[in-house]
């Protein structure tokens, strides 16, 4: 009898076992035909780019293919008096809702003898909008300013 009791629980152990195994291998198999895909994933246009102004020619502005960076090359100053490009380039919204841009001075190379003071501003139709960018101290920005959408502004350089 005792032994009768044994096997039951031998077996009942044993079919324990193998199901807790079937459901093992039925989990790690079902982990195992899972994975993940994304393709395509190309880049896409910026919402907020730089744009040619009135002053963008004579300013030497080059603007990248993408519309977010610039670069200038025919700036210059006057001695003794303060140039000003008033549109050396503009930043224009292209999304249907406002988007925030910060400009910042990052740094500069090259000699600085001559130069009493270099600011970049920003403006609307009206009025600057955010901080006088001081370039030359580090740091100095125009803070968060905030595009309306399909608006360009104008970014002005005065140079002494």
């Amino acid at each position: 009898m005792l032994e009768k009791r044994n096997r039951r629980r031998l077996l009942r152990t044993l079919l324990l076992l193998l199901t807790s195994l079937l459901i093992v291998t039925a989990s790690a198999s079902v982990y195992n035909v899972m994975y993940m895909q994304a393709s395509p994933i190309p880049a896409e246009t910026a919402k907020v780019q730089f744009v040619t102004a009135d002053d963008s020619t004579a300013a030497g502005a080059s603007i990248g293919t993408n519309g977010t960076y610039v670069s200038f090359n025919s700036m210059s100053g006057w001695p003794n008096a303060t140039r000003i490009y008033e549109a050396a380039v503009g930043i224009k919204n292209f999304d249907t809702v406002a988007r925030s841009v910060e400009l910042k001075f990052d740094s500069w190379s090259g000699s600085t003898a001559n130069i009493d003071y270099i600011y970049v501003k920003v403006f609307d139709d009206e009025a600057q909008q955010g901080s006088t960018i001081n370039v030359g101290t580090v740091g100095s920005s125009t803070g968060s300013i905030s595009i309306p959408a399909g608006e360009t502004w104008r970014v002005q350089w005065e140079i002494r």
